[in-house]
């Protein structure tokens, strides 16, 4: 085992290292399985779970980061119910993996490597050693594409099993580039034969979707609907909202995949980030553990706030609802619990997360970086009701100062302002074209979407310069004059330009910063 890496079985070493120097050891929810700290450049993704026949769990995850081979699968198992866990085996050239048991052997599918093949791999002892995807007859299945996928659930259906996948075979970029289809083989076939499996058209979607706010769809679940029909229900990425998804209806061969924007989007809670649906015949309900997005977090990108673990009930797989809520972090930029994979076991749910946490080092390198991978049980979770969320604490002021006035409020801290700097701390964007003469200068620096709070007070009689983007919606600068400065930007898409206004200030009035668009308006300070 990498000395960077350290398994559940080791976890107790871990926490005895830090009360040794009299920390307090990090409160994890859950039950650490794996943990990878930041500072190794290798990041936990794909968390995958299933319960083999005698009845004992498996999980894994891959490792991805700058400093990872994105190729890698780490398999665990554990045989007291999820209590302790112990590491079975590394699988080279697997990443994206769903674990699934079928015929009393487990399975791992996914891609080959980040954007690789689609591979198929079956383990005859419970995780610890692997058949070798070589070529079409021995798990090997698709080669054409740049293909892509996520621990996406495998339905049994009418004798065939299901599996949804992607390729990146679209134009733009990141999700627009995404194209859907369904995999399937009958139940009886050999699964690591590429000729017994069946895969549907890839459909591709359009921007125009959701009035231009469509950004493409990914990480597909096969379900079954109520009427016995395969769809495909996918994440889909927009810009705000509590999450969004849409349904794809598959042929009852598999061959075709079809969609209507009109009737095929829905909201969802948490819908824009990756989720599990399964069926349970007892409650004859769908079951889903989601990133619902709290109203007290609202505003943000929906896709980037991972901090709540949800699980949601529906009887028609369109109309959710949150029935409890499994984890939680107040605090979005660090924390997060995220693709969530889960199984039945009996009345309980158990599941594995890609978890972002403290830990004494640091922390994680940011909510998508994880440097988990936990287990989770939901007792009896046809009656869970956990709803109540711990309070929010007070945020922590911020103050800027130089000696004109002074800026006081939350959310934002002071920053350089100079070409390159970073322009928002949830973005890797960069100022360019920064005026000359605020070169040198200081920024409030804030949260891309998120609206700070922002007083100035001025010390004297004064001119405060700051800047904003004219051109999105629901700008406000009402007071502020505008300057002939020449305008910048910050290095989006659209490269959105900012321009800078001046509001003169007697000493001691005070007038509150309007926060009314997605850039805020930002006050540039001088350098003393």
């Amino acid at each position: 085992m990498p000395s960077s890496s350290i398994s559940a079985m080791l976890v107790p070493i871990l926490l005895t290292a830090f009360l040794a120097r009299g920390d307090e050891p990090p409160k994890v929810p859950g039950v650490v399985i794996d943990y990878q700290a930041a500072e190794t450049g290798q990041y936990i993704g794909s968390p995958s779970i299933a319960v083999l026949p005698d009845g004992s769990y498996v999980a894994s995850h891959d490792l991805f980061g700058p400093k990872s081979t994105f190729n890698r699968t780490r398999v665990f198992g554990s045989t007291d119910q999820g209590k302790t866990w112990q590491h079975r085996s590394d699988i080279e050239g697997a990443f994206w993996n769903t674990l699934f048991v079928h015929e009393g052997a487990l399975y791992a599918i996914g891609a080959s490597a980040r954007y690789g093949d689609t591979v198929i791999r079956r383990s005859d002892d419970g995780g610890r050693t692997w058949t070798s995807p070589k070529d079409d007859q021995t798990g090997l299945i698709l080669t054409d594409q740049r293909y892509h996928c996520a621990p996406q659930p495998v339905l049994v259906h009418k004798g065939r099993i299901w599996r949804a996948m992607e390729d990146a075979g679209g134009t733009g970029g990141w999700g627009k580039h995404f194209r859907a289809f369904m995999m399937s083989a009958p139940v009886d076939a050999d699964l690591l034969k590429a000729e017994n499996w069946t895969v549907s058209n890839r459909l591709a979607s359009d921007t125009k979707w959701l009035d231009g706010k469509f950004n493409g769809w990914l990480e597909g679940n096969a379900v079954a609907t109520p009427e016995g029909r395969v769809v495909n229900i996918l994440r889909v990425d927009v810009p705000k909202g509590g999450g969004m998804a849409a349904i794809i209806q598959i042929s009852d061969d598999g061959k075709i995949a079809s969609f209507d924007p009109a009737t095929g989007l829905f909201e969802m809670p948490g819908g824009s980030t990756k989720f599990a649906i399964r069926y349970d015949p007892q409650s004859k309900c769908y079951w889903a553990l989601a990133n619902a997005i709290p109203e007290r977090h609202l505003g943000r990108v929906p896709g980037g706030i991972r901090n709540t673990l949800a699980l949601l009930r529906s009887d028609d797989l369109r109309h959710w609802e949150i029935r409890s809520y499994v984890a939680y972090h107040h605090e979005v930029q660090h924390h997060g619990f995220q693709y969530p994979d889960w199984q039945f076991d009996g009345d309980d749910i158990i599941a594995a997360s890609r978890t972002a946490y403290d830990d004494g080092k640091g922390g994680a390198h940011n909510f998508h970086d994880a440097n988990y991978l936990t287990f989770h049980r939901i007792e009896n979770f046809r009656q869970a009701s956990n709803l109540e969320l711990p309070p929010m604490p007070p945020p922590e002021p911020a103050i800027g100062e130089c000696e004109a006035f002074r800026v006081e409020g939350f959310d934002f801290v002071v920053a350089p302002f100079e070409e390159d700097a970073v322009a928002y701390g949830n973005r890797k964007y960069k100022w360019k074209d920064v005026p000359e003469q605020f070169r040198g200068w200081r920024f409030t620096r804030t949260e891309g979407g998120l609206r700070a709070t922002m007083t100035v007070t001025a010390r004297r009689d004064t001119i405060v310069y700051a800047a904003t983007a004219p051109s999105q919606e629901g700008t406000d600068t009402t007071g502020w004059e505008p300057t002939d400065v020449p305008t910048f930007y910050y290095t989006s898409a659209g490269k959105t330009r900012l321009a800078v206004f001046q509001r003169r200030l007697k000493a001691g009035e005070s007038v509150q910063v309007p926060q009314t668009n997605w850039t805020g308006m930002i006050v540039l300070l001088p350098a003393k």
